[in-house]
């Protein structure tokens, strides 16, 4: 896989991906009793949003027979979710949600990396950010911001969700592409990031779609570029500029998936992904992606898994060059 120096994806919007999934070979038989998804962010948090919807369509529609729960293991930055994955080797009854977290935290924190060690069933979701400012800002476009911000080296202040999360990657790469140093400000979660951000305590914020367009439909910000190849269609974001078209190269996408346990039967893993599959076909699943601005990616396990080692090289490239990197 060639890197495109941001999320390097060919699986992105692959049809041929999707082939593969659907080419799976011969399956398992379903596991017996309840499927619990582990997730180790908060209830509300993205990926505990994702889980559930996901748990609750493949159920109603019959795809899984066996009853989903999704179980918040908060801490560490994913560090107690994926250590409780690692603890269920071979169950049949468990999965555990994919997110950037798993691959920052250890690189972070100079520990073995998770997702090496798991079998990924799919990634099959994406979610572009915002680039935002207060509405009275006096940033009218993404190069204003860049102007100011090698005119005072590290006087734009951006606010994010943690050390070495999708908030401070996409600051890094915004640094490295524009050729700037910005003042980066973590808190302890991306309510208090946005807090920060309306207390006018910072100058700028990355958030997701859904956050980022009721920001803006309420009046609380202004977007300054979406960080996507192209612009997005929905009329609440078709008049935003990508940060490409303002010069400055910069392409980042938040994803999510799902894997089992280490020592899982590949045999279950192959069912799993037709399962999954059949969810992101569903007109269910389509209508929630729509509403909530996310857009559905079907990547095979194999890929999925070759995807995972590509973004993490992305990830200690990005970390080293901002100081955080341990690995």
């Amino acid at each position: 896989m060639k890197a495109s120096g941001l999320y390097t994806s060919p699986w992105l919007g692959s049809a041929f991906a999707g082939l593969l999934l659907m080419a799976t070979p011969v399956f398992a038989q379903a596991p017996e009793g309840p499927v619990e998804i582990t997730v180790g962010s908060s209830a509300g948090g993205t990926p505990d949003v994702l889980m559930r919807s996901a748990a609750k369509i493949l159920n109603e529609e019959k795809i899984v027979e066996n009853p989903l729960v999704v179980a918040n293991r908060t801490g560490g930055s994913w560090t107690v979710a994926s250590n409780y994955a690692l603890s269920k080797a071979g169950d049949k009854n468990t999965l555990m949600a994919l997110a950037q977290p798993m691959i920052a935290t250890p690189i972070v924190q100079g520990t073995p990396n998770t997702f090496e060690k798991l079998n990924p069933i799919s990634v099959f979701v994406q979610g572009e950010l915002l680039l935002v400012v207060q509405p009275d800002s006096p940033f009218k476009s993404l190069q204003d911001l860049v102007k100011a911000a090698k005119e005072k080296e590290r006087g734009v202040r951006f606010a994010g969700a943690q050390t070495g999360g999708t908030d401070q990657m996409a600051t890094g790469l915004l640094e490295k592409k524009a050729g700037v140093k910005l003042n980066y400000i973590p808190f302890d979660g991306g309510g208090a990031a946005q807090a920060a951000f309306l207390g006018k305590n910072v100058e700028a914020i990355f958030v997701s779609l859904e956050e980022g367009n009721g920001l803006i439909e309420s009046g609380k910000a202004r977007a300054l570029a979406i960080l996507s190849k192209q612009r997005r269609p929905e009329p609440a974001f078709k008049d935003i500029p990508t940060a490409t078209e303002q010069g400055v190269d910069l392409v980042w996408t938040q994803f999510w998936g799902i894997a089992m346990p280490p020592d899982s039967d590949p045999k279950l893993v192959a069912w799993w992904e037709d399962k999954i599959g059949k969810l992101v076909k569903s007109p269910a699943w389509t209508s929630f992606l729509a509403k909530s601005f996310f857009t559905s990616n079907l990547v095979s396990s194999k890929d999925s898994a070759a995807f995972l080692k590509e973004q993490h090289g992305i990830y200690v490239g990005v970390l080293r060059d901002l100081g955080l990197a341990k690995q």
